[in-house]
């Protein structure tokens, strides 16, 4: 069995995304810089049928620089429950974002629902705020590198099926992006990479743009819902589910 990990990051003075991969790939840099929403324009705008297409196929079958093709990477729809268990500093205003993200990935997949447990034993996803040296300390296998980033996913799969993933969040990171870096890592924990469609929580350069980081865009709706479905297995490519994209392109 191989197993393998890929890191992502993200920072805030810019909102700067980077992208590390374990060895048997490249390491990656992008920066991207961000601003909030009060009005959801971006998250409302209806993304054509090419658009969807092409958003999953740059989220999903390409890494983040979009200099390298890849299969579907996802964690098993025989998977009922994907846990996730909060470490380090806690706060009432990231718990309720927390849940808000769960209830929103969990309307859009009725195969693997996300659940919060208490026990880290059964954590398959793990999110830990707290300084950088600490976060290192506990978990060996998933280094902070990049001491000015605002947060960091890992995730490790076993061949392309996803197994465990570690998101670190700064606890600097300013509140009124906190959630955006919430939601963007937890995506990332899912299989997702980075896009340049400013109407993605995803996008890599997020400034000017007016995304409401409570909630997700009709666009990563649509891109979550292929991801999510049974028809779209680990290891495939393009050609394998581009009439299950096309499918979910035309609704």
């Amino acid at each position: 069995m191989k197993f393998a990990i890929a890191a992502t990051s993200i920072s805030i003075l810019f909102l700067m995304i980077s992208c590390e991969k374990s060895p048997e790939l490249s390491l990656q840099t992008t920066t991207t810089t961000t601003q909030t929403s009060s009005s959801g324009i971006i998250n409302n705008v209806i993304p054509t049928s090419q658009e969807i297409y092409d958003a999953f196929v740059r989220l999903a079958l390409k890494n983040s620089n979009n200099t390298q093709t890849m299969t579907i990477r996802k964690w098993a729809t025989s998977k009922t429950q994907i846990k996730v268990y909060w470490d380090g500093v806690r706060t009432t205003a990231l718990f309720t974002a927390l849940d808000k993200v769960i209830a929103d990935m969990n309307s859009l997949n009725k195969y693997s629902k996300l659940v919060r447990t208490e026990v880290v034993a059964q954590a398959d996803i793990i999110i830990n705020r707290v300084d950088v040296a600490t976060h290192n300390a506990k978990y060996a296998g998933f280094q902070v590198t990049n001491t000015t980033v605002q947060g960091n996913t890992f995730t490790q799969w076993n061949n392309t099926e996803i197994i465990k993933s570690v998101i670190w969040l700064s606890p600097s990171t300013p509140a009124n992006v906190q959630n955006g870096v919430l939601r963007h890592e937890l995506t990332h924990a899912l299989g997702l990479g980075h896009i340049e469609n400013t109407k993605s929580i995803m996008v890599a350069v997020m400034s000017g743009i007016n995304y409401d980081f409570n909630n997700y865009s009709v666009l990563d709706q649509r891109v979550l819902q292929i991801l999510a479905d049974a028809r779209v297995k680990q290891g495939m490519t393009e050609v394998n589910i581009s009439t299950v994209i096309k499918e979910y392109a035309a609704k």
